[in-house]
C-alpha cells in the first residue's frame, strides 16, 4: 500500500508541474517481423525536454488483438524515452531516443539490448483529447540504421 501512495504522490506531482498524457497505440512493423503491436504510454509530452514511458506488446496479427488474454502475456517491450518537442501551429512535433528494455513479467525480470536504441519522430495533435502519428527506427550506438522501422497512430488523454 505505501509503494501505491508514493507512486500516487509522484504522479500528482508531475501532473501539477508539466503537462501529462495518457495513452494507447496501435501500429505495424515495416521490416524485421512485420508484425503489429499495441501499446500504452505516459509521461509529460511538452515543448522542449519531455520523459515518456512507453510500453509494447507484439501480437501475430490484428484479429488477435480480440483474443489477448492479459494473463498469458510473459514479454513486453518498454521504451523510456527523452523527447525533444517543437510547437508547431497548434501541433506538437517531437523527436526522441530511448533503450529497448525488455520486461520478463512471470519471472519479474528485465533484459536491456546492449548497444540498440530507438528513435522516434511524431506529430501529436489536439488538447485534453490528443491525436497522434509517429514513424519508428532502430539505431545501434555507431548510428547505423536497421532495417526495422515501424509506424504508429494513437489516442490519449492529456492533462
Amino acid at each position: 500500500m505505501r509503494k501505491v501512495l508514493i507512486i500516487g504522490f509522484v504522479v500528482l506531482a508531475l501532473i501539477s508541474a508539466f503537462s501529462f498524457e495518457i495513452s494507447v497505440f496501435g501500429g505495424l512493423e515495416l521490416g524485421g517481423k512485420n508484425r503489429p503491436y499495441v501499446g500504452a504510454r505516459i509521461g509529460t509530452l511538452s515543448a522542449g525536454i519531455s520523459l515518456m514511458l512507453e510500453g509494447y506488446y507484439p501480437v501475430a496479427s490484428f484479429e488477435q488483438l480480440e483474443e489477448i488474454n492479459i494473463e498469458e502475456i510473459q514479454f513486453v517491450e518498454i521504451d523510456p524515452y527523452l523527447y525533444l518537442g517543437i510547437p508547431l501551429m497548434g501541433s506538437l512535433l517531437y523527436v526522441g531516443a530511448a533503450p529497448i528494455i525488455i520486461y520478463d513479467i512471470k519471472n519479474t525480470e528485465f533484459a536491456m539490448y546492449q548497444d540498440i536504441f530507438h528513435l522516434k519522430a511524431g506529430m501529436r495533435f489536439g488538447t485534453g483529447i490528443i491525436f497522434f502519428v509517429e514513424g519508428i527506427a532502430t539505431m545501434n550506438t555507431s548510428f547505423q540504421l536497421f532495417d526495422t522501422y515501424a509506424v504508429s497512430a494513437g489516442v490519449g488523454i492529456g492533462f
